[in-house]
């Protein structure tokens, strides 16, 4: 091939491709995108929470609550649901009178904090969700539901449970073979 045969060859595949421009474009575009739909789902979704949320906050510190509501299925006619997410120092399965009565007060501040702060007069319930992290891969949980009626009291919506967390966290311990060697599984 002569040098001008290459550079012709060169030329036309180039042309076919896409620039460098194009594709660093189409990225500051695709990432304006996705920030602008996450802000628009952050201001319509959550921000009707945000009150409730800052109020367990002050009232409960190290709480860690995610507030949201709405219902899980639009089609299907379930209820709307105003669903609060928080961490507690008290162990949420205890027997213990004063972590019954602890998770008591709990409750009932969380239905007061709830009528005050969230503007949806349409829910039909509350549910309540406390965990307590034991190891590094286990979590206590229990769950209450409760009417948004003034009248309704909170009922345990889910037996507790003691569960591990999702995806190892720490590498696989040492198996010993018959020989009496340990061999680490692969991972």
């Amino acid at each position: 091939m002569s040098p001008s045969e290459v550079r012709s060859s060169q030329h036309r595949i180039t042309r076919r491709g896409i620039s460098g421009k194009v594709i660093v474009g189409s990225m500051f575009f695709m990432g304006i995108c996705a920030t602008t739909f996450l802000y628009t789902f952050w201001t319509l979704h959550l921000m009707p929470f945000m009150p409730l949320q800052e109020a367990i906050v002050a009232e409960f510190p190290g709480s860690a609550p995610r507030v949201d509501g709405g219902r899980k299925k639009l089609h299907k006619g379930t209820p709307n649901v105003l669903r609060i997410v928080l961490k507690s120092e008290v162990d949420p399965t205890s027997q213990k009178q004063e972590d019954i009565d602890h998770l008591t007060n709990l409750r009932d501040r969380i239905t007061k904090l709830s009528k005050e702060k969230v503007p949806l007069p349409d829910l039909d319930e509350i549910e309540l969700h406390v965990y307590k992290l034991v190891k590094e891969e286990e979590i206590l949980e229990c769950t209450w539901k409760r009417p948004w009626a003034d009248d309704g009291k909170w009922e345990l919506a889910e037996a507790p449970t003691l569960s591990p967390l999702s995806g190892p966290i720490s590498a696989p311990a040492e198996t010993p073979t018959k020989t009496g060697e340990s061999v680490r599984p692969a991972p």
